[in-house]
């Protein structure tokens, strides 16, 4: 387990009344139906740590949200209520954590930022990179909040990288990703980084002449590109851009054909599911009526061997004297009736046997027949598959090579002139006009900054996720550098399966990252906390041994192992799961009569109640 979990959730009203949730390490599943108040339990632990959003409303009579977290050397309690202004209340049996009142704001003198990130190993003063030119700021909670509590506003969003801010833009980028950095590497930039050495800027400036002729030589061919593109568009009456929306609309409409065939396979794999389910119960009872017909020979061989037996002893009796002692022995003979319950018993069995035989045949010309049927389907679903690879595949990425080249050709005068003036600029560096330094080697660039084994370890843990989850084709998942987020096939998330696969995509990238910090990072949290991680998903009718929602929540359980995760989840999603025997599951039932109705005790259907009562400063 990791040295920090969350035992205890709770919300209390103005008279004491509180409603508690108990969690315990490893995996804690918390399942009901909508308008459970299930998001409202991730809400209060984010108010409780200084969040923004109130997790519950004025109608509901909640006024306290408090979390309570265990250390390696205690627990700690913070409490907050919704009034406004109030401070951060925090009960501590940790000796490294001082009991009293924090503030959210960071400029205070006790800010409930630095107890939260000590939690974590952090040194409240560690610094951060905002930009290529090395500005600074303090570390906080909130920019890594999002990593280890995962609402259900986030979960399904198709970008950006569910690794970083909902809010993250190309300015806050670099920031985002130096927090990163500290949490998963533990990177330190609290000191001023070192710039290049003489030689190395030597070494650096004939690597550069190199590479601006190899880019001068490159691009006199592709201007040449362009010319012929413009030719050819010219020759069919069209300008370059309607040469390429017609090309665009060649590649759309492959794009909708790969999506049908993709739509015909799924149901077909679901069919060959069902089909490989049903033969192996038509065998396994195939098996067992040969079993019991052989079963009922032996009976049949027993009870005749005895019979004779008994027939020898009728015609033959025993002495009745003993041979030593002379005393009389009393060995009656079997006598007619006992002779034929012994035949009517052999009678009976033959008959059983008889009834298994007629009905062993139909059962095996029924499994011939769906074996067959099985292995029609297999060749359909293989057909397809190379209808998709050896068709629409090629002729999909030919199109967008072509698009590609043409995009890149009308930015060749552009680039030609850039690397022009870039030229003359070396040039005058070389002769000793310009001794200043070239400003790409003065920038920061935090995706460098990442652990040589970083990008591959994501990228394999996310394929044993999604193997384990039995996504198809699990290997052709990647982690893209440039947009640090997953891809599949070379495409985004949403594009390659549609926006409902979202969430699923992002909780696997969640729990590739927290693999990694579990094996490398000094501040690995400990715990995760994800809401709804099957939103908008629907995998279809799998049968529950293929079923990638099963696959997610037996990989929870595993990497439970080395952390506490936490799921929030609707009943629906979830029906038909058989958890882990220590998995911690907490049911809401949505009823007054029948278990626990919610979250929130004595608040029911909470939805409708905040649709009449909603205020302007309650948050959803």
């Amino acid at each position: 387990m990791g040295k920090l979990w969350i035992r205890q959730v709770k919300a209390t009203r103005d008279d004491s009344t509180a409603s508690i949730i108990d969690l315990a390490p490893g995996l804690n599943c918390i399942v009901g139906p909508s308008n459970t108040s299930k998001t409202r339990i991730a809400k209060t632990i984010a108010f409780a740590c200084g969040g923004k959003d109130l997790p519950f409303t004025d109608k509901t009579g909640y006024t306290t949200a408090a979390v309570t977290f265990v250390t390696a050397d205690g627990e700690v309690t913070l409490s907050r209520s919704t009034k406004r202004g109030s401070s951060i209340e925090v009960a501590s049996t940790d000796p490294n954590v001082e009991s009293g009142k924090y503030s959210r704001n960071n400029k205070s003198k006790q800010p409930v930022n630095n107890l939260l990130i000590g939690l974590l190993g952090i040194n409240p003063g560690r610094q951060v990179i905002t930009n290529e030119a090395f500005n600074k700021v303090r570390f906080t909670w909130h920019a890594i909040e999002h990593t280890l509590l995962v609402p259900e506003s986030e979960i399904g969003r198709p970008d950006p990288s569910i690794l970083l801010p909902k809010s993250s833009s190309a300015q806050s980028l670099t920031q985002n990703l130096s927090a990163l950095l500290v949490l998963a590497q533990d990177e330190n930039f609290d000191e001023a980084t070192s710039r290049e050495s003489a030689s190395d800027k030597r070494a650096r400036r004939r690597a550069v002449e190199r590479y601006i002729y190899q880019q001068l030589d490159i691009i006199q061919a592709r201007k040449a590109e362009l010319e012929r593109a413009e030719q050819q568009a010219a020759a069919e009456g069209a300008t370059i851009e309607a040469y390429l929306a017609g090309l665009r609309a060649q590649l759309e409409d492959l794009q909708n054909q790969r999506e049908h065939i993709l739509t015909q396979d799924g149901e077909l794999i679901t069919t060959i599911s069902h089909q490989t389910q049903e033969l192996e119960g038509l065998e396994i009872a195939v098996e067992q009526r040969g079993t019991l017909i052989t079963q009922y020979d032996a009976d049949i061989a027993r009870l005749d061997l005895q019979l004779q037996g008994m027939r020898h002893d009728q015609t033959h009796p025993h002495p009745d004297t003993c041979q030593f002692c002379h005393s009389t022995i009393a060995t009656p003979p079997p006598t007619d009736e006992d002779i034929a319950a012994f035949e009517t018993e052999i009678a009976r069995i033959q008959h059983l046997k008889q009834e298994a035989t007629d009905d062993l045949d139909p059962l095996r010309q029924i499994a011939a027949d769906l074996a067959a049927d099985l292995g029609h389907n297999k060749q359909a679903h293989v057909q397809l598959l190379n209808q998709l690879t050896c068709n629409l595949d090629p002729a999909t990425r030919a199109i967008q090579t072509q698009i590609d080249q043409l995009a890149a050709a009308q930015r060749i005068k552009a680039e030609h002139e850039q690397l022009a003036e870039l030229e003359s600029r070396f040039q005058k560096t070389l002769d000793g006009d310009d001794e200043a330094s070239d400003p790409d080697a003065e920038k920061f660039k935090p995706l460098e900054y990442f652990d040589g084994d970083f990008y591959y370890s994501m990228t394999r843990s996310m394929q044993d996720i999604l193997e384990q989850a039995h996504f198809p084709r699990a290997q052709s998942a990647a982690f893209n550098r440039q947009v640090f987020d997953i891809e599949i096939a070379g495409y985004a998330k949403a594009e390659e399966q549609g926006k409902g696969y979202c969430a699923f995509f992002n909780t696997v990238v969640v729990l590739a990252f927290h693999a990694f910090m579990n094996r490398r990072s000094p501040h690995a949290p400990g715990f995760v906390l994800i809401d709804t991680p099957l939103h908008g998903f629907d995998e279809g009718k799998n049968t529950p041994n293929t079923s990638m929602r099963a696959g997610l929540f037996e990989y929870f359980a595993e990497q439970a192992k080395d952390q506490q995760i936490i799921i929030l989840e609707n009943a629906d999603r979830t029906e038909g799961l058989e958890f882990n025997e220590a998995t911690t599951v907490i049911e809401f039932s949505k009823s007054k009569t029948r278990g626990r109705y919610g979250y929130l005790d004595d608040v029911y259907d909470v939805a409708e109640e905040e649709q009449r009562w909603q205020t302007p400063t309650a948050s959803q």
